[in-house]
């Protein structure tokens, strides 16, 4: 279905289905495909490896497959880092061992493969982008989680005091994004992207509440009664973990260096939710 936005054409299709997508590629030269199947806080589908998979692959099959036959030159596939796992004590790059723990992790591994056939068969450049958590204004997931618990004055569990992770700015991936699209490589290249510095789940809950004008606290849990007792959510031990990855390759390639610090980017998000919550 073809909307008109601002002088600008929208069409809304079901990747899924495949039908519509086709039109929506008419004279386009380049296609950065972001639809996919994630932050399911409450999973209800029976088989959700099944579920990511009709969507994140499948529905990467059908996007891939309308962009070559449309004539596209660039095709530029937004995956995640959970291709790769979910915590390591190494830095983890693109020719670090992929061993995604999650179903929605394997559906992104198996969408960046079926991305790969598809622009070797036909000779359409492909660049596949792995992110960390994405973090800004209306984006989903641990930080807006995050800033709702640091708004209501509880302090942070801890089990990891000095972790480190590797996160992204929305405006950083969109500044990448563009930077692959003024002089995208000849083959399939992947490449990840992230925030220029890696931070704690303590600098980055301090940088929340400084926003807020709170004082940030912290509750410290040893790591053993969180393993064994399941103290913490899912969720806060995913932030409250180390998972680093580096982006010198994409750095490198592309000549490339995030716009936006961590500071500006919690910043602007955290205001985003305090106008959104009034």
């Amino acid at each position: 279905m073809e909307k008109a936005v601002s002088g600008t054409k929208m069409f809304e299709a079901d990747i899924s289905a495949a039908a519509g997508i086709s039109e929506a590629f008419a004279g386009a030269d380049s296609v950065v495909h972001l639809a996919a199947r994630n932050h399911v806080l409450k999973e209800t589908a029976r088989d959700p490896l099944a579920e990511y998979r009709r969507v994140n692959v499948e529905g990467t099959r059908n996007v891939v497959r309308a962009a070559s036959s449309s004539g596209v030159k660039c095709f530029v596939h937004l995956s995640s880092v959970k291709a790769m796992g979910e915590e390591s004590k190494n830095i983890l790059d693109e020719e670090s061992p992929c061993a995604p723990k999650t179903p929605y992790g394997i559906s992104k591994l198996e969408s960046e493969e079926v991305v790969r056939a598809e622009a070797t068969r036909t000779g359409m450049r492909a660049v596949i982008l792995r992110l960390p958590m994405a973090y800004g204004p209306r984006n989903k997931g641990n930080l807006p989680r995050m800033i709702r618990w640091a708004d209501r004055g509880f302090p942070f569990p801890l089990f990891q005091p000095d972790n480190l992770r590797s996160m992204v700015y929305v405006e950083n991936v969109v500044a990448g994004i563009m930077a692959v699209l003024k002089n995208p490589p000849a083959g399939v290249s992947t490449c990840i992207v992230k925030d220029k510095e890696d931070c704690s789940t303590r600098a980055v809950y301090s940088a929340i509440c400084r926003e807020l004008g709170k004082t940030p606290r912290f509750l410290s849990i040893p790591e053993l009664a969180v393993r064994l007792g399941g103290v913490l959510s899912e969720d806060f031990q995913k932030v409250a973990g180390s998972f680093r990855v580096s982006s010198a390759r994409f750095e490198k390639e592309f000549g490339f260096t995030p716009p936006h610090s961590l500071e500006e980017g919690i910043a602007r998000t955290v205001r985003w939710y305090l106008d959104s919550a009034h």
